[in-house]
């Protein structure tokens, strides 16, 4: 029976065993990344500890496991390990789950991380619903990082010197000021000249940052205020204060003592004032908030780390690592963590707890009004300490005014653009409207019975409709007024392509109906381009207008060293709009080529020449100024005023230069060519190619195979006769013949070969005896007349 009973139990614990195995074989494994200056971290080590322990007994069937990067196990220094595991997610690596952070790197992680708050419980979320979590978790909305423990600088007050002299620890900077400079007088009588007087960690160090935030929240006009714009009065009289107590009572050696230094200094108790993160050694200083500009204001910068959950991991480990940190913000190990390791929460309501208070100044910590560090300003907060310490050091250790240096921290993150109101806002406006005005009004001159050579290019519709075209291109220069939004970079992206497409259509059609052989195209489009012209226009408008609303374009803000920073329009190449937006580019962008294919080939015709010449014009600059876009686009220039002033001033010269085109240059031809026929005589210069319709034999139509396109281009650029168009343009077809000017001609002979000639010499040599004695019998005709 014995025997029986041990064999049931054997089995028992055998199978139970197993089960075990089983389980934790199956157990989700989470890795919780840490950084220390020992791998040996009592409070790390207790919290992986604790959630194993209780893991089991709920039966989770979790297990934490702690990866810490530290100087004894890696190369890389415990403060370059943001870079180092920034590094690690960029790369998408997806073996760590939980990660320990500064709470001062949460922005540099924000592409990386999910939304804690969609992993953690509703518990947890509303012990941290209130209070500095709000400040140091979310960004644009998302919950980033959740605060696993946080610190604060306090004020350091030596008890024994304040007792010797009867002195409390100051409320307000001018109180410091008064008894730092009774108690220093008073010991450098007594031969204490080691004694530091005020150490506010202005040192080449992140600590900067947190004593200048010190100072400039403690100016706030009340308790409820935020913390104040660094261009407003109460940062300047912040600032000249932070000057005020060195010039008065401290020194730049003790406003540079570094914290190792400075620390030492406080155990050995030779320092009256500092600001530091505490409390510690309560015995020996006086332990308060940080004085104000006024009783009752105080400031207290946060340190502390915070929990941040990997984005490349699994779902089911993010459930998981949900779990994990619920566990570590829970209460309870709030509490513990509090009273056996001096890690601080972030619940307000702990510090009502009467066991808590036995072992922390619950007071004093209810008391401390924190403030959280710039992080968010930029996307690398790192760049931004450091340029911070840069600008505030030549104030603090220079000569530097207090205004300027104030302008150059809010120049640090500052977005710039043109106000409509300043001064150049102002100009733009004005210089655009004008041209605006000058362009509707030209409409008069066009429409002018005077000016009727005008409707030989265009119709009055045509006429509108080119002209407010150009209007168009004008309201790209809109999107530098103001702050950048995405649909400025709509108008920017495609309304001055529209524009300067709805200017070409109708030249484009004129070119197209005045082809130099008549074919149905041509007749079709001179038929229906008015309907064409506008619906090649809304067509484009109803592409833009869906790209825009499906995908929008994104604003890349350019943050620069030493200027201003900007925003500009950036298409990503993973969007499906910039597909969409290269798609309708290279579909119009052969407009162009084509239109100066059709101005070579129609350069000598004379009934439009002077229209011709004009066109060409206009595709120069056009295309220069498309060249231009191309490589401001290409290239990546960090200078706001260049950026923004350059494309405003390039796209008014190119408007005004169309304008000058369309309107003035051809009017200045048609008056020149009123001048050139007040004798009755047509000057024109005659080539040595035989005429078009005797070329090599060939028709004027150029149906022969055999003939190149190339050659048939050149071809019909050599016509330079005008067309008969009396009939309909139906003589060209029906009698491939050119029809003669009645107007006398002087016939310019030159002696430059073309290319056919120095291949035929003889050939040429007959053509132009030939042409020569033609010449001569007209020549006599004309005499016996």
């Amino acid at each position: 029976m014995k025997n029986r009973i041990i064999i049931i139990l054997c089995s028992y614990l055998i199978g139970l065993s197993y089960f075990e195995f089983l389980r934790s074989s199956y157990a989700i494994k989470i890795n919780f990344l840490t950084s220390a200056y020992n791998i040996i971290d009592e409070y790390q080590e207790d919290l992986v500890n604790d959630f194993n322990i209780y893991s089991k007994e709920n039966h989770l069937n979790i297990t934490l496991d702690r990866m810490c990067l530290s100087p004894q196990n890696v190369s890389i220094d415990v403060n370059n390990f943001a870079s180092f595991l920034e590094l690690k997610l960029k790369k998408k690596n997806s073996n760590y789950d939980l990660i320990l952070i500064d709470n001062i790197y949460s922005n540099l992680y924000f592409n990386y991380v999910v939304d804690i708050s969609k992993y953690i419980s509703n518990d947890t979320l509303e012990h941290y619903s209130s209070g500095i979590a709000k400040q140091i978790g979310y960004i644009d909305g998302k919950l980033v990082s959740m605060p696993l423990y946080i610190d604060g600088e306090i004020l350091y007050s030596n008890r024994i010197l304040l007792d010797r002299y009867d002195e409390k620890p100051p409320e307000t900077w001018d109180e410091l000021i008064r008894i730092a400079s009774k108690i220093k007088e008073n010991e450098s009588e007594k031969g204490n000249d080691n004694l530091i007087i005020f150490a506010p960690s202005f040192t080449d160090t992140e600590l900067t940052l947190c004593s200048a935030s010190n100072f400039f929240y403690s100016f706030r006009d009340t308790v409820e205020s935020d913390m104040p714009s660094y261009t407003s009065k109460n940062c300047l009289r912040a600032l000249e204060k932070i000057k005020e107590i060195k010039e008065k009572v401290s020194s730049d050696e003790e406003y540079r003592c570094i914290d190792t230094e400075l620390f030492r200094n406080l155990i050995e108790g030779n320092v009256l004032f500092t600001m530091f993160f505490g409390p510690s050694l309560e015995d020996q200083y006086y332990i308060t908030p940080i004085p104000g500009e006024r009783p009752g204001l105080s400031a207290s910068c946060i340190g502390g780390q915070s929990i941040i959950l990997n984005k490349y991991i699994s779902e089911e480990r993010k459930i998981a690592s949900g779990k994990v940190i619920d566990f570590f913000l829970s209460w309870e190990i709030q509490k513990k963590n509090i009273i056996n390791h001096k890690k601080y929460s972030a619940i307000p309501e702990i510090y009502e707890n009467e066991e808590v208070c036995r072992s922390v100044n619950c007071e004093l910590l209810k008391k401390l009004q924190f403030i959280a560090r710039p992080t968010n300003l930029l996307p690398n907060y790192t760049q931004y300490s450091f340029k911070f310490r840069r600008i505030i050091f030549d104030f603090i250790y220079n000569n530097a005014k207090a205004s300027e240096t104030l302008q150059k921290i809010e120049d640090i993150a500052a977005i710039s653009f043109i106000s409509p109101s300043s001064s150049l806002g102002v100009m733009v406006i004005t210089i655009n409207s004008l041209l605006f005005i000058l362009i509707l009004s030209s409409l008069v001159i066009v429409f002018h019975k005077k000016n009727q050579f005008y409707l030989k290019i265009y119709d009055k519709s045509n006429w509108c409709l080119s002209l407010f075209c150009l209007c168009i291109i004008l309201v790209y220069n809109c999107s530098f007024l103001g702050p950048l939004t995405t649909f400025k970079c709509y108008l920017y992206q495609y309304f001055t392509f529209i524009g300067l497409l709805g200017l070409f259509y109708p030249i484009f059609m004129f070119e197209i109906i005045n082809f130099p052989v008549s074919n149905k195209f041509s007749e079709f489009v001179k038929r229906y381009h008015l309907q064409l012209n506008f619906g090649l226009i809304i067509m484009d408008l109803s592409y833009s207008a869906l790209a825009y609303s499906l995908f929008p374009s994104k604003i890349k803000s350019v943050y620069v060293d030493d200027g201003k920073n900007f925003q500009k329009c950036f298409l990503d190449k993973t969007n499906p709009q910039y597909i969409l937006f290269i798609i309708m580019v290279i579909s119009k962008v052969l407009v162009v080529p084509s239109m100066a294919v059709l101005s070579f080939i129609e350069y000598n015709l004379l009934n439009i020449k002077n229209e011709i010449k004009t066109i060409t014009i206009l595709l120069y600059f056009n295309l220069l100024y498309i060249i231009f876009i191309i490589i401001n686009n290409s290239f990546h220039f960090e200078q706001f005023y260049f950026h923004s002033i350059s494309k405003i001033m390039i796209t008014d010269i190119i408007v005004f230069i169309n304008y000058l085109c369309i309107i003035w240059v051809r009017m200045y031809y048609e008056k020149g060519n009123k001048n050139d026929n007040s004798y009755g005589v047509k000057i024109v210069k005659k080539r040595h190619s035989r005429p078009l319709n005797n070329m090599e034999g060939r028709s004027l139509n150029g149906h022969s195979k055999r003939k190149s396109l190339a050659i048939k281009i050149i071809n019909y650029h050599y016509y330079n006769t005008s067309l008969n168009t009396s009939k309909k343009d139906d003589s060209l077809n029906k009698s491939n013949t050119i029809t003669q000017s009645s107007i006398p001609e002087i016939n310019l002979y030159t002696g430059i070969m073309t290319k056919s000639q120095s291949e035929y010499p003889m050939q040429s040599e007959q053509t132009e005896q030939s042409e020569q004695s033609e010449h001569t019998g007209k020549q006599n005709n004309n005499n016996n007349n």
